[in-house]
């Protein structure tokens, strides 16, 4: 042993205090992250596969777990290193399980400071921290084991950044041009837009899990028009139902981005470009990142608006109380249902998801919305209390690309009408909505892009015909009475 003079004891010593710091440091911002953002935390713990029921109590164990390490590491640092060993045991376990089936829930280890699809860098991350953590409570003896450890932890957790970072080096896809369906170029700088990230979704003739996600593409274009660019790259002639297809029977998009299969897709936001994620549920995980990136930067170009607006909002919440506080939403009632202006859910579109806890419930993916909407439930029934709303039936966002899909008797749909969601915490445009799974009798959906097959393979936000003409006939009355247009999509051709 070398005395505590000794250079080397010396150089021990602060080795470890500076570990023990950083582990501290991370514990405690990770811990503070999460209480700052309690909704977020509940819904990456029911992503990794806890029940929705156990969801809060988890988060608030973890939170509380994650303090006490911090704590231990100051005042007891090898106890302290020995509980982040077993926390960071825990959480690896937790996403290699994820990851094994293939799945990508949003870590949300830091909250709002860094959340992104879970992944093998998360892994080698954690690895690197259990590095530390084990130079501590081995009172800094170490071999050359945990050194290479810890080297080899690193460069899986930085090297796949530094690749993105060199795949996303300018002129890399510079030169492509490739036309939509009406003959348009687009370039590579015509599709970048500031402050707007951009989805390419390459597709390919023959691929059916291509043409089982041509839906989900349509509805993303629909959905997330001004806040993410999403684009359909086909390697084959141009012939799908979506807005923006581009055609590259040259596999030169391909090349440029490394796609070797299909469905693929690449996110490109301020000059960074994405792993590739391949099939559909990594896919429609890099979308739902892209638009939470986009909602995050608009938040904070409007930041200063809104810490301008706060001064005002006492005294408009004063004038409110003076005149009676009145409700904002205005109310109509025809025949049994009610038409109301206020924040609702919309699921006309929205594909659903068996609920893990309840075979009866399906989990459907709708569109927060603010405007007209009909249900049965009145007005203040309905109304947004903290992130829960009421889903609700609206056209407000029909446009030419929505068709009627008729789906038989015996597929699955989910009756969304009437039923609590809850808004994302990491993205208030989306809203998670419990609906009654239906297995009896024909339905129609807006979902599907006129693609029967989707009928079996996807679970649909849908009502049966009766309701649909019912619900038809009621918002059309009701827009009526308040001189506001109703439009309603066109039934799907026959099939052929």
């Amino acid at each position: 042993m070398f005395p505590f003079g000794h250079p080397h004891r010396r150089f021990v010593m602060i080795t470890m205090s500076a570990a023990r710091l950083v582990l501290a440091g991370m514990f405690a911002v990770a811990a503070l992250a999460k209480v700052a953002d309690r909704g977020g935390a509940r819904q990456a713990v029911t992503a990794f596969g806890v029940p929705r029921a156990a969801a809060a109590l988890v988060a608030t164990a973890m939170i509380a777990t994650e303090f006490g390490v911090a704590a231990l590491l100051i005042t007891q640092p090898r106890a302290g290193a020995g509980a982040a060993l077993v926390v960071l045991a825990g959480f690896a376990a937790a996403a290699l399980a994820n990851l094994v089936r293939g799945r990508r829930p949003d870590c949300h280890c830091f909250g709002r400071l860094s959340s992104g699809p879970l992944g093998w860098p998360t892994l080698a991350r954690n690895g690197c921290f259990a590095t530390l953590a084990t130079f501590v409570a081995c009172g800094g003896q170490f071999g050359w084991p945990l050194t290479g450890f810890g080297i080899v932890m690193l460069a899986l957790w930085l090297g796949p950044a530094a690749r993105r970072r060199w795949l996303a080096r300018p002129g890399t896809a510079d030169g492509l041009a490739l036309p939509d369906r009406a003959g348009n170029v687009w370039t590579l700088d015509k599709l970048l837009e500031p402050r707007r990230p951009l989805m390419l979704i390459f597709s390919q003739p023959g691929c059916g899990a291509c043409d089982l996600l041509l839906p989900e593409v349509a509805r993303w274009q629909h959905d997330l028009d001004g806040r993410v660019r999403v684009a359909l790259v086909n390697g084959g002639p141009a012939g799908h139902r979506v807005p923006l297809e581009l055609v590259d029977e040259s596999r030169a998009a391909f090349a440029a981005f490394g796609i070797t299969a299909t469905p693929s897709a690449v996110l490109i936001d301020d000059g960074r470009r994405s792993e590739i994620a391949r099939g559909a549920t990594a896919i429609g995980e890099l979308v739902d990142h892209a638009a939470r990136l986009s909602d995050q930067a608009r938040l904070t170009r409007r930041g200063l608006l809104r810490r301008a607006s706060l001064s005002v909002l006492p005294v408009a919440a004063a004038t409110a109380c003076d005149s009676g506080g009145t409700s904002d939403a205005k109310a109509l009632q025809v025949e049994d249902v009610w038409m109301c202006d206020q924040t609702f859910a919309l699921c006309t579109t929205a594909p659903c998801v068996p609920s893990p806890t309840d075979p009866n419930i399906s989990v459907c993916d709708c569109v927060v919305v603010n405007g007209n909407s009909i249900g049965s439930k009145n007005c203040t029934d309905r109304a947004q209390s903290g992130n829960m709303i009421r889903s609700a039936f609206s056209t407000v966002n029909i446009n030419a690309n929505f068709a009627v899909l008729s789906c038989p008797a015996g597929a699955a749909w989910a009756n969304c009408l009437d039923v609590e969601c809850e808004i994302d915490a990491t993205n208030p445009a989306r809203a998670k909505c419990q609906c009654v799974t239906v297995k009896t009798g024909p339905s129609i959906t807006f979902g599907g892009g006129c693609d029967t097959a989707t009928c079996t393979s996807t679970t649909w936000s849908a009502a049966t015909p009766d309701m649909y003409q019912a619900g038809m006939r009621q918002l059309r009355a009701a827009m009526d009475r308040v001189g506001k247009p109703v439009t309603f999509p066109k039934p799907c051709p026959a099939p052929k």
